[in-house]
């Protein structure tokens, strides 16, 4: 194992880590373990980004009918239809690279990411955080309806 790889294997379990504190809930804490990798540089965010997606749209993936993919639909808090382009270029983001990473296709996602963060202004940063944010909630929540409906299959065990 190269140095590299210690550093990915302690990355993942970091963002395992990051996840168990969404799921029960502490958000912050969560985002908190994450901020160091991001910082590190955009390879490693968009290492998070990845892995987020992918913890966001497993179980979705896994019950996926063949021959069908997902898509993503902008509302008005009154649930009348709306622009992408009306979302904050970080949210934005979010919906688009793991919608992007749940129908397989990696390299938009990653193209999504790059585009994103451009010439990394403090603006572009900011709306990265933002959406790394955003994918954090959603891995979350995903994984928080998981783990719901796996204990109501077991007798709420």
């Amino acid at each position: 194992m190269t140095d590299t790889d210690g550093q990915f294997a302690e990355d993942t379990d970091t963002i395992m880590t990051a996840l168990a504190h969404g799921v029960t809930g502490n958000t912050e804490a969560g985002l908190t373990l994450l901020e160091p990798i991001a910082q590190r540089g955009s390879v490693q965010a968009a290492g998070i980004c990845a892995a987020l997606a992918e913890n966001l749209s497993t179980e979705a993936r896994a019950n996926q009918e063949p021959g069908t993919f997902f898509g993503f639909l902008v509302a008005t808090t009154d649930g009348q239809p709306a622009d992408v382009n009306d979302l904050p270029p970080g949210i934005r983001f979010a919906a688009q690279f793991s919608t992007a990473w749940a129908n397989g296709e990696h390299r938009t996602a990653y193209d999504l990411f790059d585009a994103l963060i451009g010439d990394q202004t403090a603006e572009e940063m900011q709306a990265l955080g933002d959406g790394i944010s955003a994918l954090f909630e959603m891995a979350s929540v995903s994984l928080r309806e998981v783990i719901d409906h796996k204990r109501a299959e077991k007798g709420g065990q």
